[in-house]
């Protein structure tokens, strides 16, 4: 029972949520039939689902919100602000018991009968002197005839065909040629005939076997200068077969020299002389050989311009169709890149996964020739991406462009269109013809009285799963569990473990409530059956030709349409991603250590094998990543309600806007989110947008605009609360804050209006002069900072008087593995997280400044403080300090500041590690983490600097 309950809580959650949103559009478009119906039908879902599982006071509730949804869409009752209440207030009792339910309280603490005489007395009041009664029962007998008369219409539909249309894409330009110009390196070659090339063998390969045998010579012969001179002259020959060398003049010059130095050695020591006494002169040949390994290497750029054809019929877009027409809707284009890797580089398929990651990060991709799953299998060398875009050509290449070893990249906009044919199609017909082989055909029929549908689905797919493989469903699985299908029945189609027979199949899901029947077709039967039904199709020239008719037309084969079908989803504790995370970090610290001993041994083969982890551990990270990765929509989606109350409590009329809802951030930072923007929004609604009449007067709308906005910038998300109200006066935040004891009148001269502004998030900083429900006890500001830089972020506040204020959190994409600069301080090395550096530069001790009492310098005609990391950490200085300072400049809630330290090692991803014990509260450190080489080094944060 404990199962079904948790699979009720997580299905009415979503209910309550789309009831709670169509609420609040209907208030603003009270006509709207299909809002309420829909309010409707989620009402009737959770009542159903709830008397399953035995939570009479829920099913009551909903049965009477059912009861007065039924006159307001017959037209007895109108949408008026009451009734909006009264049903918000029947939301939140809802709420209140599920997350009873949620923690296994078994009664309520909601006094559900005081609202359900609520709603009794709300019908009573509208319905009086109406003729209730007699125009309910009519429009009861109309809807009995209207669902008589459509299923009626549904038998019908099924004998007969239908048509429907269907939308295809075509292209404008079925290919596009695009001219690129390209700077080419080419090592100067000397042109060599075939026997040339014959020559330069034979000559190396002589080299190379008088080198090997005397060098078997070098420890028995007495002279130091042999072993050496043999060992470069070997080197420089094997730079030449391994194809490092290309073969100019000069460097065949020196092979040739070579040879002759090599006869004066054996000449050598047949009459036990060294090498210098047969006068061979080492320098020189330590010299020619340089310059010889220097010239070969030289490299001449040129600037060619080549075309590239781009073939776009090569992409089936088919199944794109609403995706690509929504985007196009909103001002974004469709594109064609291709790209080649250079013929040289050892990682091909890798930096092809890379363009893919960049084109992700600004845009959607539709198909990739080769897949992402293809490029990790074997080696490819071009890649063709149909994508989506808001971004320009220019833009595109400059994002892709820097990935290394990459040949060429060529962007074009492809121009399509869009074309609506009628196709007839009869889909029981097609559902009943359904093979696939070796596999059973299930036909699911759930009871007539089946509320719960997408419950009792969910059951029955979970049970075959444990008996064997699902491998289609009729509708997709999706749409199986969500409830999605026509009528009460449904398809599966299944492979059997070994171990488990058909008669297992009726068995387990008889198992499940409210199965009606189960009609199971094994793979022989479904091949027979379809043969006897061809011979009565032929029977009859007309049905016949209806049945060609009826079919629709053959489809190419598409892989990735049918992985589509028969994806699943699951739900994964949060503590167990946590868990999978943690053990990603631990690969990366690993990944890390291991880079750090190839390259302190030079080991070529160790190093390649390395780059194919570093691909598999990136591409591992972004998968668990991506499965932390939720929409903000999650945190958003419970403010429109709170806006529509609050302005309502304060007597404003306010818009409110949400924007880049689908943007995703780490659920962790997610979670902490909601606290930082309930007092934002309470205090824009409070302070900023004015009251209707106060607008007017100063000519603005009536209605007040409150936006809360996500952005996607790079690695990290911008989350933006802006209203249109009073704005924030820097004189006023002024005068309080010295009232306030906050800051001195000194001090106060010396900010900017956008530093005093951004006092107001100093804690017990407050501008009201009294204290309400609302706001006005000077916390709420300092928990938005506080919380916002504990993930790891910063908040601004830009504000004009009378014109509105915008407040900025950025915050990072998640807080479990980041990309931070690695700085040295004396020998311990310290961590910034690279989304609060803007640069790093290196000047003169002379060009710091003493401005009133403050160290600081002009950055890019700007005076910003600056501060010693040794004295913000309170740490000792040791021995003499340097006259050039490295300066790294970061970007804080309080504005941009120079931080001075010894060194700059890097950028690097690190594994953040909280801080326990007594660093836990040590100001200026906000976690920790471990390097490649085991040294532990410390995260700061420099907001409070």
């Amino acid at each position: 029972m404990e199962e079904y309950l948790e699979i009720f809580a997580e299905e009415a959650e979503e209910h309550i949520q789309t009831i709670n949103e169509c609420l609040l559009e209907l208030e603003k478009d009270p006509s709207n039939l299909d809002l309420i119906n829909q309010i409707f039908r989620s009402a009737h879902t959770i009542k159903g689902g709830a008397r399953t599982v035995g939570l009479s006071h829920i099913s009551d509730l909903t049965h009477h919100m059912e009861d007065i949804l039924d006159y307001v869409r017959n037209g007895q009752i109108p949408v008026t602000s009451e009734i909006i209440d009264l049903l918000f207030k029947c939301l939140d009792a809802l709420e209140t018991m599920l997350e009873e339910v949620k923690s296994g309280e078994t009664e309520t603490s909601v006094d559900v009968d005081s609202i359900i005489n609520e709603i009794k007395q709300m019908k009573e009041k509208y319905l009086s002197g109406q003729g209730g009664s007699e125009q309910k029962e009519k429009v009861e007998k109309g809807e009995k005839k209207e669902e008589e008369q459509k299923s009626e219409e549904k038998t019908e539909e099924k004998k007969e065909t239908k048509k429907i249309k269907k939308v295809k894409i075509k292209y404008k330009n079925p290919k596009t040629t695009v001219k690129i110009k390209k700077i080419i390196k080419e090592k100067e070659e000397a042109e060599k005939s075939g026997e040339e090339s014959v020559e330069i063998e034979e000559i190396i390969g002589s080299i190379n076997k008088s080198v090997e045998i005397f060098y078997t010579l070098t420890d028995i012969v007495n002279d130091p200068d042999l072993k050496p001179l043999l060992e470069k002259i070997r080197d420089f020959v094997n730079k030449i077969s391994e194809k490092k060398l290309k073969i100019n003049e000069n460097v065949l010059e020196t092979l040739k020299y070579i040879t002759k130095v090599l006869e004066d050695i054996a000449r050598g020591l047949e009459q036990g002389k060294t090498v210098k006494e047969v006068g061979i002169n080492i320098e020189e040949v330590n010299k020619k050989i340089e310059e010889a390994e220097s010239s070969s290497q030289e490299e001449v750029e040129k600037e060619i311009e080549i075309e590239v054809e781009l073939d776009h019929e090569k992409f089936d877009l088919s199944e794109f169709v609403d995706i690509i027409r929504e985007k196009i809707e909103q001002g974004w284009k469709l594109f064609h890149l291709k790209a080649k890797v250079e013929d040289n580089c050892p990682l091909k398929s890798a930096r092809l996964s890379m363009i893919l990651t960049r084109l992700k990060n600004i845009g959607e991709i539709l198909l990739s020739i080769p897949t992402e799953g293809e490029l990790k299998e074997q080696s490819y060398e071009e890649l063709d991406v149909m994508f989506l875009s808001d971004k320009n050509i220019e833009e595109i290449k400059k994002e892709v462009e820097n990935v290394p070893e990459i040949d060429y990249v060529a962007v074009a906009e492809v121009e399509i269109e869009f074309e609506e044919e009628e196709i007839e199609t009869q889909e029981d017909v097609e559902v009943e013809e359904e093979v696939v082989p070796d596999a059973y055909k299930i036909v699911v029929i759930l009871d007539d009285e089946c509320l719960l549908r997408a419950v009792r689905a969910y059951m029955v797919i979970k049970e075959l799963q444990n008996i064997g493989e699902i491998v289609k469903t009729i509708p997709d699985i999706e749409a199986i569990q969500n409830g999605d299908f026509n009528g009460l029945k449904f398809t599966v189609f299944l492979k059997l473990k070994e171990g488990y027979e058909v008669d297992d199949i009726k068995e387990v899901i008889m198992r499940v409530p409210e199965i009606k029947d189960v009609q199971i077709t094994s793979p022989d039967e479904k091949e027979e059956k379809k043969e006897e039904e061809q011979k009565s199709e032929e029977k009859t020239e007309e049905k016949k030709e209806t049945k060609e008719q009826s079919k629709p037309a053959p489809k190419k084969p598409s892989t990735k349409k049918e992985e589509k079908k028969s994806s699943q989803t699951i739900r994964i504790n949060i503590e167990k991603l946590d868990k999978l995370m943690n053990l990603v970090g631990e690969l990366v610290i690993t990944r890390a250590n291991f880079s750090q001993i190839a390259n302190k041994y030079q080991l070529k083969e160790l190093n390649n094998a390395i780059n194919r982890l570093s691909m598999l551990i990136n591409e591992l990270q972004e998968e668990v990543m991506a499965m932390r990765m939720i929409p903000v929509a999650y945190v958003f989606n419970r403010f429109p309600r709170m806006v529509r109350d609050l302005a309502k409590a304060l007597g404003k009329e306010v818009e409110f806007i949400m924007e880049g809802t689908d943007i995703e951030l780490d659920r962790t930072v997610l979670d902490e989110l909601a606290e930082p923007l309930v007092h934002l929004i309470r205090n824009a609604l409070d302070h900023g947008i004015e009251p209707p009449e106060e607008r007017e007067k100063v000519g603005k709308p009536r209605k007040g605009t409150l936006k809360l906005i996500a952005q996607r910038e790079r690695d990290h998300v911008n989350i933006i609360v802006e209203d249109d109200g009073r704005g924030i006066d820097p004189e006023v935040i002024r005068r309080k804050a010295i009232e306030r004891g906050l800051i001195t009148e000194e001090e106060a001269k010396k900010l900017s209006d956008h530093e005093i502004i951004n006092l107001i998030f100093m804690p017990g900083f407050s501008t009201a002069d009294k204290v309400s429900d609302v706001s006005g006890r000077g916390v709420g500001m300092d928990v938005v900072k506080t919380k916002i830089e504990s993930l790891g972020g910063t908040v601004v506040v830009y504000s004009e008087k009378g014109k509105g204020t915008r407040v900025v959190l950025k915050l990072p994409l998640t807080m479990a593995i980041i990309t931070a600069l690695l700085m040295k301080l004396d020998e311990q090395i310290y961590a910034i997280p690279i989304t609060s550096v803007l640069d790093v530069t290196m000047i003169n001790r002379s060009d710091i400044k003493n401005i009133e009492g403050t160290n600081a310098i002009i950055y890019r005609d700007e005076i910003i403080p600056v501060i010693w990391l040794k004295d913000f950490l309170g740490m000792p200085y040791l021995g003499e300090e340097e006259d050039e300072l490295t300066i790294v400049v970061i970007e804080r809630s309080g504005g941009k500041l120079g931080v001075v330290v010894d060194e700059v090692i890097g950028r690097e991803d690190i594994v953040v590690k909280s801080l326990t014990g007594i660093l836990k509260n040590i100001p200026g450190l906000a976690g920790a983490t471990i390097l490649g080489d085991g040294r532990v080094a410390l995260i700061l944060d420099l907001s409070s600097a």
